[in-house]
């Protein structure tokens, strides 16, 4: 959106999916420092992750939060791994401009908004980890909290993040959004929408 405010030559070549594009080394930097920062942010995490994943594979069982919230994590990005591969070219080709972009974006907005104002409606806690007053804390380990989250509701917030694949749209904002709105508290909401992103954007940065 920027070159296109700026104008002359910034906007002469706006088409991001073009090879020779000046904008798309750009995009894929942000992409890979992103996921560098989300990786030192939450090493401890995916240390915790990884391992219950591993265990899990070995083990053949799901029991421990870490196990639980590995598997919590791959199902919630098949959604969003498939529609990527699927749609992701078109949408960047056909709506990579600058008003889509800017529509998108108003939109974006919106819905955070929208999924704050809900939030803050709930008066019954839905889910785990209930962060308002007056509401039941889940446990204190934040793993043991998403751990206790049903798989089906891990995976429909996961699949929020295929909104994302529309430029402007905030892939963890619209995870977030889910999972307020699916109850959990904001600090868990941030917490998984930001583990469930790690992995996408390394793949869409490579």
């Amino acid at each position: 959106m920027i070159p296109a405010l700026v104008g002359g030559q910034w906007a002469q070549d706006l088409n991001v999916s073009a090879p020779e594009s000046p904008y798309l080394a750009f995009i894929v930097g942000l992409h890979v420092a992103t996921a560098a920062a989300l990786l030192v942010f939450f090493w401890r995490d995916w240390v915790r992750i990884i391992g219950g994943f591993v265990t899990s594979i070995r083990y053949r069982r799901i029991q421990s939060p870490a196990e639980r919230l590995a598997w919590l994590i791959v199902l919630g990005t098949i959604p969003v791994g498939i529609c990527g591969l699927l749609l992701e070219h078109l949408f960047r080709t056909v709506l990579g401009r600058p008003i889509p972009a800017a529509a998108f974006l108003i939109a974006n907005g919106v819905v955070l908004y929208v999924g704050e104002r809900l939030r803050r409606r709930a008066v019954t806690p839905v889910g785990v980890g209930q962060g308002v007053a007056g509401e039941v804390e889940g446990p204190s380990d934040p793993d043991e909290r998403l751990a206790r989250m049903p798989l089906g509701r891990g995976i429909l917030i996961g699949s929020a993040q295929v909104l994302a694949l529309l430029p402007g749209i905030s892939r963890s904002g619209v995870a977030m959004v889910a999972g307020l709105l699916k109850g959990l508290s904001h600090e868990d909401a941030a917490r998984f929408s930001f583990l469930l992103a790690t992995p996408v954007i390394l793949a869409a940065g490579r």
